[in-house]
């Protein structure tokens, strides 16, 4: 089994010092190969010491971990943010699929986050990094690709092929154009979040559809939209009167 080489950045030692304990003793197979408290180190080290996974903070004042994603021209390693704040940036690390871990710092979300890199290590290293690296140059609301994990690895979605996106217990399917579809671990109300503003709508407890591939609108007792692969997407009879009126607003009818 290869080692996986990993580095931890966060101004606290006391988090330092937990995180390096779950790696070293719970984790088979994984190497902390440096540690750093501040940006600059962890910058320097960086250039001098060739790593798998960086798990860092993101708040460490009076700077956050962003600016040494920003720093980092051609990222090889992949990251795993951990942090106190349950809401900060989580929008944007949604978007790019990217993992984090809440503190307090717990072993089995380590070890989890191990599997998932030891998994997926065939592919590319730094892809996601480099997703990531987009979002925080630019503004998040101004995405337009969100990413899948799936069997092999990962799948770049553009969100205008997404037709519509339907649950499935605790997964979630999307089905995109070309008869394209994937299974994902996110629930659809984390999917309503990320594109609701990017012309989605939860037409149905099931079902968030794309009105971009909304083909036809079906009134009566039975409401539905045909969409433009010829599925029929029902509208719950509680969200009807509120999505004709809000529809509307952005198509003339």
């Amino acid at each position: 089994m290869k080692k996986i080489r990993a580095a931890i950045v966060d101004d606290e030692q006391a988090n330092l010092h937990i995180l390096r304990n779950i790696l070293q003793t719970q984790c088979e197979g994984v190497e902390v190969i440096w540690e750093a408290d501040n940006l600059e180190d962890a910058k320097n080290n960086i250039r001098e010491n060739e790593i798998d996974v960086l798990f860092m903070d993101i708040e460490m004042p009076p700077n956050n971990s962003f600016q040494l994603l920003e720093a980092i021209a051609q990222p090889n390693f992949e990251v795993i943010f951990v942090t106190a704040y349950q809401e900060y940036a989580l929008r944007a690390l949604k978007m790019a699929a990217l993992d984090y871990i809440l503190k307090p710092i717990k072993g089995s979300d380590i070890v989890n986050v191990i599997e998932k890199i030891r998994k997926n290590k065939k592919n590319k290293l730094g892809e996601l990094t480099g997703i990531i690296k987009h979002y925080v140059n630019g503004i998040p609301e101004n995405f337009s690709k969100i990413v899948v994990h799936v069997q092999d690895g990962y799948e770049v979605i553009d969100i205008n092929n997404i037709i519509y996106i339907e649950a499935l217990d605790s997964y979630t399917k999307l089905r995109l154009v070309g008869n394209v579809s994937y299974v994902a671990s996110r629930s659809l109300k984390e999917y309503e979040e990320i594109l609701s503003e990017k012309g989605f709508y939860r037409v149905h407890k099931s079902y968030l559809v794309n009105l971009r591939h909304m083909m036809k609108i079906i009134k009566g007792v039975a409401p539905s939209v045909v969409m433009t692969n010829g599925a029929c997407i029902p509208v719950s009879t509680r969200k009807k009167d509120v999505f004709f009126t809000e529809l509307k607003e952005v198509i003339y009818f």
